[in-house]
């Protein structure tokens, strides 16, 4: 037995295995910031995945994710349908309007806090033309989120809105049962505060009717 085997209580093989589910996340994260799942970008990603878990010494971290086919077909069609309009009205401003293209920041609260969750969230946001993920604001749980064109109250709810079903799809269709729990007890209660600060809202108006 070797020394990192008595010291680890684990075989080369199994290590390995250990370390494969990160290596395979760095790869698919590094192919969606790029946009691009060629076999060369794939493989790209394999060695620089590889390279940075070799040259930073990571320990081992389980990778525990869900996989749930209609999900992740949903959140691929709703994801590339938003690439396609966000790129033709991006297009439509800048070469029709180009005097009155304006953005805004959004910030949105997360409903879940898996941040391998909130990490593909970030990088699904960010794939979508005239979208930028700014910051993700881990003890907080909100990310903002730049978005372009927006000039209107009513283009900012829209941006929040598309947020939001990101963010719902890809927990369903990648987090765990734990994960789906959490973000389905956090969407009840946003729920309720909503219909809270609806009803007091309407209270207010009332009282101030003559």
């Amino acid at each position: 037995m070797s020394a990192a085997e008595a010291r680890t209580g684990r075989s080369p093989y199994q290590r390995l295995l250990g370390r494969l589910p990160t290596v395979v996340w760095l790869t698919v994260m590094w192919a969606l910031l790029w946009g691009d799942f060629s076999p060369g970008t794939l493989l790209a990603g394999v060695g620089v995945a590889s390279l940075c878990y070799a040259a930073a010494k990571l320990p081992h971290l389980p990778v525990r994710l869900g996989f749930r086919p209609w999900y992740a077909l949903r959140l691929g069609a709703r994801i590339g349908w938003d690439l396609l309009w966000s790129s033709v009205q991006v297009a439509f401003h800048v070469l029709w309007r180009p005097g009155r293209v304006r953005g805004a920041i959004v910030a949105v609260p997360m409903r879940t806090d898996s941040d391998l969750l909130l990490a593909m969230v970030s990088g699904g946001l960010s794939l979508v033309t005239g979208s930028l993920v700014i910051e993700l604001n881990r003890e907080e749980g909100v990310i903002y989120v730049h978005g372009i064109p927006i000039d209107s109250p009513r283009g900012a709810q829209s941006l929040r809105r598309r947020i939001r079903r990101t963010e719902e799809l890809i927990v369903r269709a990648f987090g765990t049962a734990k994960d789906v729990t959490g973000f389905e007890a956090a969407e009840e209660e946003f729920a309720a505060l909503l219909r809270s600060a609806e009803a007091g809202t309407e209270e207010n108006g009332e009282m101030q009717r003559p």
